[in-house]
């Protein structure tokens, strides 16, 4: 999405979600601030975190994820960001 960031993600000790998701911010604000040359903030201060489950939700979010970027942009017919599953 152009706008929003979906992941799904499982910290693995001793990484907290909160240094994970800082360090993403901060690398990718950096890389955009350069590649664009725009300076100023390029995340929100909070995120929204939600805990899957079960395997069943997990592969709810999982759905949602993959097929969000085509509710926005229904002609698209290929999203390259998309990484495979790996469990």
């Amino acid at each position: 999405m152009d706008d929003q960031v979906h992941a799904l993600r499982a910290p693995f000790a001793p990484y907290e979600l909160q240094g994970i998701l800082h360090s993403w911010k901060s690398f990718t604000a950096r890389q955009m601030q350069h590649q664009h040359k725009r300076f100023g903030r390029v995340w929100q201060d909070e995120y929204f975190d939600r805990i899957v489950r079960d395997d069943q939700e997990f592969v709810q979010k999982l759905e949602y994820i993959v097929g969000n970027p085509w509710k926005r942009w229904p002609d698209v017919d290929r999203y390259p960001w998309i990484r495979p599953v790996q469990r």
